[in-house]
């Protein structure tokens, strides 16, 4: 279902084209959503689409028409009866079967205009101009803008109206703009921002008030309208598509009227900033600048030299230290006359974008792939080894995973370098695990750990391990800091604010007699004074047991269900990313797609984030999701885990968390993945949907406690910096009382 399968045009004219059946009808049969602003509206033209409007409900599809004041009688009546009285309509004019909706429009288009509202597929405006001279200023602009169930978008604009002359009478000529080819972006988004003002009636010279609101106005002109010929009209289809035809037959050289399905010119993208691969378009020069390090990057970089090049930088996402380590890796390399660095990062993808950042700071050294993109690493390892070891080679690269940085294949191989080494661990609390403790080794000579959060959350030895093997956190710029601090480059603090809402669901009873159960067996474990190996693997599996109960409970799925049902109501739901955990994404996804007009896409580990490839032009599939997701293509990206590191996803607006843990790793990943700044965004709103205990009884009185204080604990957090603390101070306190043996 993808309108890159049509053989569309970027320029149509009735004089030579078949506006409905070379561009309308097709495009409507592909699309799920359909945003219109119009000069004159008729119902008649569902009557010139029927086919493919009735395909585009059929895709779940959803309208959205800003018409001006000029309606005639009948199709006033019913968006008025589809508007106050919905239900009559709903049940005195049935359409049982989508596949008599044809019919139904031949039979009485302005009847189904009242349909369509009643059912919720079709929002009408009406718009006028706030200061009419003469009486007979309207609204006159055409405009429709088009999404398909993969995320494309196409917009058009021209002469035609929304009604039957407009697409089968009248000489009309529009340009079209397509989303997945080159240079079209400019032009697509120019038209979705004039809808938007439009629509939430933020224009300058134009009034666009719902139809009710219309009414008591009385703004509106009623005309009288001659019946259309059925007859007559499709005949007159029949013969622009046979003339059509004729021409494309009879042409000696046919026209080429599709451009290559994926074209894209990559020669001027430019990553839009370190992390976050999401790539825009640029002056090519710009690839090449070099990065001017702020202030407070060179002090960390000073206390790094001055712990003898070990230590951790804590830094909040937004903060640069991908940039502050690369400058430390820099001014190591003009001190060293032979160096190798390792960086190790936490998900294939990074390492891409470490090798973009590589390149943007202008570090001009050759670099390894060790990890599964590269079949041959090993040969790759040990040639560079050799000629490190020769002279010919006195600095390089590697780039790899924590799991391959602790791999024995990786870790005999490096045992053969005779240079300093310089280990770099991105996102390093990942390398605490006890799986990756072994990829510590004493071999390297420099070490320096990046992290928001470095701690490891209930593992105190993971912990340990960290520190003594990189040293002390040399350097803080936290996430508080990041919020409240003003960057002097820009003006603005480094983070943008927010405003957080917490949203409250019981567990239910059988939720709560497995969680007990769990506590039980957990607090067995952690009595253990010398835990082995074996009790720590347990105690961590025991644990996210539990945690998971708290995250999947059924009783978060109708508190989702009406946050964005609300949210797309009110025209919000926009640049909405939703965390969830495996177990929910399936049910998560049926509900949004659900809600008419909402265009979403799963971004998980699944999603390829190393290979371009041509049908995603030219980028890798994770760019491209992200790409479309900041462009508003995609309105919801429902993310499992691999958004908690390392991909930002700044054009983000709202963040729904269906599921987090008392993990402070976790939240603050969380929140500065959402947080990054992003043109126009001058704030975020974070929903937490939280599972509490069901009714205190003396069966669950001291889990309950537990549970509820672990729960709260991660909303007091997130409401330390947010816009509304004082609110939510409140509501906690409210949720306090309401669990009298809390404290009241």
């Amino acid at each position: 279902m993808s309108f890159r399968d049509l053989k569309l045009k970027h320029s149509y004219t009735s004089e030579k084209d078949n506006l409905l059946e070379d561009f309308y009808i097709p495009v409507l049969k592909k699309a799920i959503s359909y945003k219109r602003i119009t000069g004159y509206f008729s119902s008649s033209s569902f009557l010139t689409a029927a086919a493919g409007l009735g395909q585009f409900i059929k895709n779940g599809g959803y309208l959205k028409f800003i018409l001006n004041i000029v309606l005639s009688e009948d199709d006033y009546t019913q968006i008025e009866k589809g508007i106050q009285s919905p239900e009559k309509i709903i049940e005195n004019y049935l359409i049982h079967d989508l596949s008599s909706f044809e019919d139904e429009c031949r039979r009485d288009h302005s009847k189904v205009l009242g349909w369509l509202i009643a059912h919720d597929y079709l929002e009408v405006k009406i718009g006028y101009i706030k200061q009419r001279l003469t009486g007979n200023e309207i609204l006159h602009q055409k405009i429709g803008i088009l999404k398909d169930g993969e995320g494309n978008t196409l917009s058009f604009s021209g002469s035609n109206n929304e009604s039957v002359h407009g697409w089968a009478y009248n000489s009309e000529k529009f340009k079209a703009f397509f989303s997945w080819k080159a240079n079209n972006d400019v032009f697509i988004s120019q038209d979705l921002e004039d809808f938007d003002e439009l629509w939430n009636n933020r224009s300058v010279k134009t009034e666009v008030i719902p139809f009710p609101e219309a009414v008591k106005k009385e703004v509106i002109s009623i005309v009288k309208r001659e019946p259309i010929d059925l007859d007559a009209l499709l005949t007159n289809i029949a013969n622009a598509q046979k003339k059509t035809t004729d021409r494309l037959d009879t042409a000696t050289d046919p026209p080429d009227i599709r451009e290559p399905m994926y074209q894209h010119d990559t020669t001027d993208i430019t990553p839009q900033n370190e992390s976050n691969g999401v790539f825009e378009r640029g002056e090519d020069a710009e690839k090449y600048a070099i990065v001017r390090l702020r202030d407070y990057q060179l002090e960390a970089i000073d206390a790094w030299f001055q712990n003898e090049c070990c230590g951790i930088f804590e830094m909040a996402t937004g903060t640069g230290k991908t940039y502050t380590a690369l400058g430390a890796l820099k001014q190591l390399v003009e001190r060293e006359d032979k160096l190798v660095t390792i960086i190790a990062v936490p998900f294939l993808h990074l390492a891409t974008q470490w090798e973009q950042s590589l390149d943007k700071f202008n570090i001009k050294i050759p670099i390894i792939h060790v990890s599964s993109v590269n079949s041959k690493w090993r040969e790759d390892l040990k040639t560079k080894i050799l000629d490190n070891w020769l002279g010919k080679e006195n600095y390089f690269n590697i780039l790899t995973t924590h799991d391959t940085l602790s791999s024995d294949s990786f870790i005999e191989l490096i045992r053969e370098v005779r240079s300093p080494i310089l280990l770099i661990g991105d996102e390093v609390h990942g390398l605490g695990a006890v799986t990756r403790l072994e990829a510590l080794l004493p071999l390297y000579t420099y070490r320096l750990g990046l992290s928001a959060t470095p701690e490891r959350y209930f593992d105190e030895l993971g912990t340990q391990e960290l520190l003594q093997f990189f040293g002390k956190v040399v350097y803080v710029f936290d996430l508080h800091r990041a919020i409240n601090e003003i960057n002097p480059d820009t003006g603005e603090t480094y983070l943008t604010p927010y405003e957080y809402h917490p949203i409250f669901v019981e567990l239910t009873h059988e939720d709560m007699d497995a969680y007990s159960a769990l506590s039980g067996q957990i607090a067995i474990l952690c009595s253990k004074k010398n835990k082995t190996k074996s009790d720590r693997l347990a105690l961590e599996q025991k644990l996210r047991e539990r945690q998971d109960i708290l995250k999947n409970t059924q009783t978060k799925y109708p508190a989702f269900r009406e946050l964005i049902s609300s949210l797309a109501k009110n025209d919000e739901i926009n640049q909405t990313l939703v965390y969830c955990s495996p177990q929910q994404i399936e049910t998560v996804q049926k509900i949004l797609r659900n809600q008419h007009g909402v265009v979403q896409h799963r971004f998980t580990s699944k999603e390829n984030a190393t290979k371009k490839e041509e049908k995603y032009c030219g980028l890798t599939e994770r760019e491209y999701l992200l790409n479309n997701f900041e462009k508003g293509i995609y309105d919801v990206l429902v993310a499992i885990r691999c958004l908690d590191e390392g991909v930002d996803v700044p054009a983000t607006r709202n963040a729904i968390l269906m599921c987090s843990s008392g993990n402070p790793k976790e939240h603050i990943q969380r929140r500065g993945r959402v947080l990054r700044r992003s043109p126009g965004k001058k704030k975020a709103h974070i929903y937490d949907i939280t599972a509490v205990p069901t009714v205190i009884d003396g069966r669950y009185a001291d889990t309950n406690t537990k549970m509820l204080e672990s729960q709260l604990k991660r909303l007091e957090e997130f409401a330390k910096d947010a816009m509304n603390q004082d609110d939510i101070e409140r509501e906690i306190f409210q949720v306090r009382r309401r669990y009298s043996a809390y404290g009241g």
